[in-house]
């Protein structure tokens, strides 16, 4: 099943994030989207959760098992998905407090971070 991400496609470090996922993904289990697309307005249900402008995952993305994960959880739940040696960062994901207070720290800084980071060109795996 195929798990869809959402991130800030305006956002350097997001795009390095997406990148450092794609070339570990070998399972090709996630699809990646800008939350300014039109995916993201199709997918997300509450179009306050757009304007947070933070990381969103749906897990089995359009399976009635499908499951909501955002910020830090979504992060780290990506780790415990993306499998390998990754997993055992992954179970954070499960910690009842203090995960996405980790995530709001850099996701603060963010924007000043300057370098550059290309997206992959990978038809069928980046969504609009």
């Amino acid at each position: 099943m195929k798990s869809l991400i959402l991130f800030d496609a305006n956002c350097t470090l997001c795009r390095k994030s997406i990148r450092f996922l794609f070339e570990r993904d070998h399972k090709h289990r996630f699809l990646f989207a800008p939350l300014s697309g039109t995916t993201a307005e199709q997918s997300v249900k509450n179009p306050k959760l757009l304007q947070e402008n933070t990381l969103i995952l749906f897990e089995d993305w359009r399976t009635p098992q499908q499951r909501l994960w955002i910020r830090g959880r979504g992060a780290f739940r990506i780790l415990w998905l993306l499998g390998g040696g990754w997993r055992w960062l992954g179970w954070i994901c499960f910690l009842p407090f203090g995960v996405d207070l980790f995530y709001r720290l850099i996701a603060w800084h963010r924007h000043r971070l300057t370098f550059t980071a290309d997206l992959p060109h990978a038809p069928g795996r980046f969504l609009e």
